[in-house]
């Protein structure tokens, strides 16, 4: 029945809706930058694929951050453990000797997952103790909801007089999509040449019809954590189908109302379900 439905909301979604708004091709101009390093901390591998990514497209060095204690356990064991790290106001631990000197480096691109809705604590815990002035920063991150735009600001108040770039983040369930969104993250940033779309703004807020509450609900109904409500939604015509943000009542971690923008892309190929992208809180 939910494949049922599905099939016919991306009949429907193909048609769009007056407020969508569709891309345009641009070529983006070229940043130029000397020497890069990838550097990145993982604990299962994932954020470790992503980083080889950066470092194969852009030809940089790579190295990784390790703990002097890692975090070696299941998601549950490390949770915990972070969590008692941070009621009892633990400074982020010890890091390991690197293989490379980072002061030799005009360009580090900075790799971690997403942990509390920021950086993981040794990335965090590396990032306190080196210098970066004078470098550009380029944050990217592998998550299971979302964290990329809170990391990164959190990154920029620890050190505010660095250059750190927006970044690039991916959820973990969608590795396989890393590859070709990162080489357009890249062309889009100014650090490969080439051409993408010029992505449209979103179109106007709206209430959700039943359609768009059935296209959220195929897309985010089997996450772990909930998402919140959508009461609101607006939509834009991508690459490769239609990109969807919805506007969602919930919670944050205090308990307290908070609203989120859960994104959503509905793609054109036929039999792919929606994808639930990232949540912005």
């Amino acid at each position: 029945m939910k494949k049922t439905l599905f099939a016919i909301l991306v009949a429907l979604s193909l048609v769009g809706c007056g407020n969508q708004q569709k891309p345009t091709e641009v070529k983006c101009s070229q940043r130029r930058y000397t020497k890069s390093l990838v550097l990145y901390y993982s604990q299962t591998h994932v954020t470790e694929k992503v980083a080889k990514l950066f470092a194969e497209a852009t030809s940089a060095d790579l190295d990784s951050i390790v703990p002097v204690n890692p975090y070696n356990g299941s998601f549950t064991e490390t949770i915990e453990r972070c969590q008692k790290e941070m009621e009892r106001d633990e400074k982020p631990q010890l890091i390991k000797p690197m293989n490379v000197d980072v002061a030799e480096y005009d360009t580090v691109y900075l790799g971690y997952p997403i942990w509390f809705g920021v950086a993981a604590r040794p990335l965090e815990a590396w990032f306190m103790r080196y210098d970066l002035r004078g470098k550009v920063v380029i944050p990217f991150c592998t998550f299971g909801s979302g964290g990329l735009e809170t990391s990164v600001a959190k990154l920029r108040r620890m050190a505010p007089s660095v250059t750190i770039l927006d970044g690039f983040g991916i959820r973990s369930v969608r590795i396989d999509k890393a590859e070709e969104e990162i080489n357009e993250f890249l062309i889009r940033s100014g650090i490969k040449p080439g051409t993408v779309e010029e992505l449209p703004p979103f179109g106007m807020k709206r209430s959700l019809n039943d359609e768009e509450k059935a296209i959220f609900d195929a897309a985010c109904g089997d996450y772990i954590f909930p998402l919140g409500t959508p009461v609101l939604v607006s939509s834009r015509t991508v690459k490769n189908g239609t990109e969807y943000c919805y506007v969602t009542d919930s919670k944050d971690q205090d308990g307290k109302p908070a609203r989120s923008e859960v994104y959503v892309i509905v793609s054109n190929e036929t039999g792919v379900g929606p994808e639930f992208t990232k949540v912005v809180r």
